[in-house]
């Protein structure tokens, strides 16, 4: 049996030991967190990666959801359209509608998106790799490479810190190709494979658009001429392409993700980008030399050429954000590198291919995963203004705003507005960047004129009154008397210790 396609399918010692390191660097600021509650007594608004606005985003369309059925943009006073729909998001709305708090609904998928990912690694690298060593090698390199660079977007760990529905879409991604090259084997069609593929386009577009142009290259490069498949990569480039274009749509339809959309625009280094692959990647080159003789082959080969096209186009007005496009790129590179590097000879030949082997693969994950763990230790600590940890008082006035019957939304400052949506199902005048669309910066600094009582009587009425806001909510940093600024517009003013709702008339 070539490559011992079927073989091995228990997880061994060796891959349980790994599955237990990716599982114990996901709980590693999921823990630190829970360390602050414990030690020190903080309140925390239950996020769980070092990018606290991501996770705040991901709650409250949680909170949309379980109220609307459908998502929409809660960072923002104007009234937007519940028209997001995500597998992911809606299930956990509804848990929330059942009770339970939006952070512990998304912290759920937790151990479902650690474990898909592992085992679609674990089951890709199997089926492109033979021999047990260069097989485990390419496992560890997949799930822990990763190189000082650009940032920990490269290093497949930082999606375990509160992005399940990326490490989903990782594991969709990867079940496609596995169920499109068994499908093809076997001369038949599946629907798992463009089932797969519309469900990682759904959770993480890049995926999905990468994925696209692996099938169409991969099928070109395999199929003989006049004997080339058409139903099986049919189906699965449609089913993939529909959410990516829902997507289009919302962009098109729907201002508040125009607007998100132009936000998240930037540039990334290029440059910086190869650089901190050039280790694994020129191992990877020397996989080129031989043709690919199945689809799994090809595909692998293409990946890291379709993720840089994804890149290139996300820096273009039809894209966003992208680094995203080389999420979990260490996948395909990790295969290569072993094929590359001689696979079984290199590692399977000698005790001094492999302690050799041994070696490199621990220069290539040890050093870089210390870094990124020390790194995102000092990005958890708690700071002031950190939405992930509140003072007691605040989260007592956010409490009171869960409750208040009364609609209306909250203007306060931008770190206590990143909380709001989440944990009180209320619109904030700002809080997201992304989303607090537009001049996102220019709310953030006449709030914070508001609250340190920059602003005289008569601007601060207008503010508040234009702004819409039915609530104002002051923080423990407050220094301006908002009762004297705010005066014959406030309605009634509840204190929580440091912190205080002013109800507008």
């Amino acid at each position: 049996m070539r490559r011992g396609l079927g073989a091995g399918r228990r997880i061994d010692r060796f891959d349980l030991l790994v599955l237990v390191a990716f599982a114990g660097v996901s709980l590693w600021i999921l823990g630190l967190d829970v360390w602050q509650v414990v030690a020190h007594g903080r309140s925390w608004t239950g996020t769980d990666g070092v990018l606290p606005e991501d996770q705040m985003q991901y709650l409250a369309w949680i909170r949309a959801v379980s109220q609307h059925g459908l998502a929409s943009n809660l960072f923002v006073l104007r009234s937007t359209p519940a028209d997001y729909f995500q597998p992911v998001i809606e299930l956990s709305g509804g848990v929330t509608a059942l009770g339970v708090a939006p952070w512990l609904a998304l912290l759920m998928w937790k151990p479902v998106a650690v474990a898909a990912a592992f085992l679609a690694v674990r089951a890709y690298v199997r089926r492109s790799i033979a021999g047990r060593w260069p097989r485990r090698a390419a496992l560890v390199l997949a799930l822990f490479y990763g190189f000082f660079g650009v940032g920990p977007d490269l290093w497949l760990g930082f999606w375990t810190w509160g992005y399940p529905f990326e490490l989903l879409a990782l594991a969709a991604m990867l079940g496609s190709l596995l169920a499109y090259d068994r499908a093809g084997r076997a001369g038949r069609v599946s629907w798992s494979a463009p089932l797969l593929g519309a469900l990682a386009a759904s959770l993480h577009p890049w995926q999905g658009e990468e994925l696209i142009a692996i099938v169409i290259v991969a099928e070109l490069v395999t199929s003989a001429a006049g004997a080339r498949r058409v139903a099986l990569p049919a189906m699965t480039v449609v089913a993939t392409a529909v959410p990516l274009a829902y997507y289009a749509v919302l962009d098109r339809a729907d201002s508040s993700w125009r607007l998100g959309q132009l936000a998240s625009r930037g540039t990334a280094s290029l440059s910086r980008v190869a650089l901190e692959l050039a280790p694994l990647a020129l191992a990877s080159a020397l996989a080129y030399r031989r043709r690919p003789r199945t689809f799994i082959d090809a595909a692998t080969r293409t990946w890291p050429l379709a993720a840089l096209g994804v890149f290139l186009l996300s820096e273009t007005r039809f894209g966003e954000t992208p680094l995203h496009a080389f999420a979990a790129i260490s996948v395909p590179l990790a295969v290569l590198a072993l094929e590359g590097a001689g696979g079984r000879r290199s590692l399977g030949g000698s005790l001094r291919g492999l302690i050799l082997g041994a070696l490199a693969v621990a220069a290539l994950t040890i050093p870089a995963g210390a870094y990124e763990l020390s790194s995102a230790a000092k990005l958890a600590t708690p700071t002031a203004g950190d939405p992930n940890f509140i003072t007691r008082d605040e989260s007592a006035a956010l409490a009171f705003l869960a409750r208040e019957r009364r609609p209306g939304g909250v203007l306060t400052r931008f770190y206590l507005g990143t909380v709001v949506p989440a944990e009180t199902g209320r619109r904030t005048f700002v809080g997201n960047c992304y989303w607090s669309q537009p001049d996102c910066s220019g709310r953030a600094r006449i709030t914070e004129e508001l609250l340190q009582g920059s602003l005289s009587p008569r601007a601060a009425r207008r503010l508040v009154r234009s702004s819409g806001a039915r609530f104002v909510l002051s923080d423990c940093d407050t220094r301006a008397d908002l009762l004297e600024l705010l005066g014959p517009i406030v309605g009634s003013v509840h204190r929580f210790g440091c912190a205080a709702v002013y109800v507008i008339r």
